[in-house]
């Protein structure tokens, strides 16, 4: 049934919502929902992925995939590593569920370049006709090839080449560690992510141990990064005709996201520690305890905490010299007092009678003049499961049921961003090994 027949609380956006508006919104948002019949934007474009054991340069491969362009991902006749990664070994006729998901819209050829001149002589020929090359080898193999991006740009001169490493392609630490092989784990504890997450250090083990974030930080942020800078690059080659060499080191592409703590570590002299439950900036931001789980509460304004400590009746707070004005937990000691005021109150009820209160206190707030405008936010804390029965999901078209051949029948998330004109789809899956041969050789090749 549409959106726009049934009478339900499902609206377009709070500020557009009422009838006129609904009829108004109605095309925009069918767009948004349906890619379908809407233009490839990089149709035109010739990718080739010759990522090895690294999955940065697959994911941003991936992105290029999804706006459609050509796609090809070249690997040796027994395969890329990254095909075994997988969780709990978990795999569909010997592939690796990551891989799987990485599979979008691609083709599948097998050059072996390490070992074999004759496999590097099709690559350069493949590499004329390339917009953009991807790499993920250790810092000048492609090039003691004679395939890397000083040999092939003098043949191609608009070729956007972009090379993924831990380090970079120079410095002394990309030097030491050039042949340290990429894995997210390295990238997230070279970039001081892993330090950064955890239990206070003053906690008994294992609690205080730093922990690794529960997805592949590293290597996502990286292949962004690798994607962002190439599509500029593509743009830069469309005014200019000239292409260029992006050079991504996983530590720089993670540290670069993590904005300002680097930059108050630098003022404060003190690096940023791990603060379990805690938030650097401002307090109280974080999780607590209620009575069937946990919520989530921010509320980092003065009159934002001062709404909070009404919803849960603990205004005796309010003017406590230990967090009036200043709540930045610099003194871990005093933060965590707050910490476990707030939950003695939280503990008293349910995720959702929490939730409900503070919405509909934000609600008053936002019409009253006496209220302060408070506007603290209150949310569970929902599991994977519990996140996805959600009615938006659906409606959203965020899941997308795909089959293959080979693999058989599987679903995936997919619209990362809705788009009215050039979103980004999923047309096909797939994984054999050198399964598009015949198709790259006769369509650029022959």
């Amino acid at each position: 049934m549409s959106l726009f027949k049934k009478k339900s609380k499902e609206k377009i956006y709070t500020r557009y919502s009422g009838q006129a508006n609904v009829h108004a919104w109605k095309g925009v948002v069918e767009r948004l929902s349906n890619p379908e019949g809407t233009p490839d934007v990089l149709d035109d474009i010739l990718v080739l992925d010759v990522s090895y054991g690294n999955f940065s340069g697959i994911i941003a491969a991936s992105l290029f995939a999804e706006f459609g362009a050509e796609v090809i991902k070249i690997e040796p006749p027994e395969g890329d590593p990254c095909r075994k990664m997988t969780p709990y070994g978990r795999n569909v006729k010997g592939v690796g569920i990551p891989f799987i998901f990485e599979g979008r819209n691609k083709r599948y050829m097998t050059l072996d370049l390490q070992n074999n001149p004759d496999d590097r002589e099709t690559f350069t020929k493949l590499a004329k006709k390339a917009a953009v090359v991807i790499e993920a080898f250790p810092a000048g193999d492609m090039d003691s090839w004679g395939i890397g991006y000083r040999q092939l740009s003098e043949e191609n001169p608009g070729l956007v080449y972009i090379a993924v490493t831990p380090y970079g392609q120079y410095t002394t630490k990309a030097e030491e560690f050039r042949t340290f092989p990429d894995a997210d784990i390295t990238t997230q504890t070279g970039s001081g992510l892993s330090a950064q997450i955890g239990d206070l250090p003053s906690e008994p083990e294992p609690y205080n141990w730093p922990l690794k974030a529960g997805m592949w930080m590293g290597w996502y942020i990286s292949g962004l990064s690798a994607a962002l800078g190439g599509t500029v690059a593509l743009m830069h080659r469309q005014l200019t005709g000239e292409g260029q060499m992006i050079d991504v080191a996983g530590m720089d592409a993670y540290s670069s996201m993590t904005g300002f703590p680097p930059s108050i570590g630098y003022t404060w002299e003190n690096s940023r520690p791990r603060i379990g439950v805690l938030d650097f900036i401002l307090y109280p931001y974080g999780h607590w305890k209620c009575k069937d789980g946990l919520v989530a509460i921010a509320a980092p304004r003065d009159h934002d905490f001062r709404a909070l400590l009404k919803i849960i009746h603990r205004w005796d707070l309010e003017d406590d010299y230990r967090f009036t004005p200043d709540r930045i937990p610099d003194i871990i000691e005093q933060a965590m007092y707050l910490h476990r005021e707030i939950e003695k109150e939280t503990m008293k009820e349910t995720a959702d009678e929490l939730t409900k209160r503070a919405l509909t206190y934000s609600m008053k707030a936002a019409r009253s003049k006496w209220r302060g405008g408070g506007v603290p936010i209150v949310m569970r804390v929902m599991t994977p499961e519990m996140a996805r029965q959600q009615k938006q999901w659906e409606i959203r078209k965020s899941f997308l049921e795909v089959s293959d051949e080979t693999l058989g029948k599987f679903t995936i998330t997919t619209g990362f961003a809705k788009m009215t004109e050039s979103p980004p789809k999923v047309k096909w899956i797939s994984c054999d090994i050198g399964k598009d041969n015949a198709y790259v050789t006769e369509k650029y090749l022959s």
